[in-house]
């Protein structure tokens, strides 16, 4: 055998395996993607759980803010490994954006029901302190 009919040989093998190993890859993707978004829609799973246990009524925050910890570490690594393998994984843009803006409004929304349970928890230790808000003395003597 020649030296080019080697090289050529060795470029035919070389491309039999890339066409073998692509859908190999779009396996792994689809694989991956699977995964994660499973722990997406066990998370979601979750929160909707606690909307429905609230039963129309205002949602604790201090509960609401320790369960969506678990859905913004989901959606994030979803978005991480969406960013990183967007051409090798053939993702389009507008579903990686589309998740962006759901996960901006989750985080949005977990930002807010945290800063509110905050609150409520400074509030009820100035309270137990006595260091909260003073009810006014009631007037004395005749009216």
């Amino acid at each position: 055998m020649t030296m080019r009919s080697t090289a050529m040989a060795s470029l035919a093998l070389a491309l039999a395996g890339a066409a073998w190993a692509a859908p190999a890859l779009a396996q792994s993707c689809s694989d991956d993607l699977q995964k994660l978004s499973q722990r997406r829609e066990t998370e979601m799973a979750t929160i909707n759980t606690l909307i429905k246990a609230a039963k129309g009524k205002q949602l604790d925050p201090s509960v609401f803010c320790g369960k969506s910890g678990g859905l913004m570490t989901a959606e994030n690594a979803m978005i991480a490994y969406m960013e990183k393998n967007k051409d090798w994984c053939g993702i389009p843009d507008d579903t990686l954006d589309s998740l962006k803006a759901n996960h901006a409004k989750s985080a949005t929304f977990a930002a807010k029901a945290c800063k509110v349970a905050a609150e409520m928890k400074k509030a009820k230790e100035q309270a137990a302190n006595g260091e909260g808000p003073q009810a006014q003395p009631l007037p004395a003597g005749p009216l």
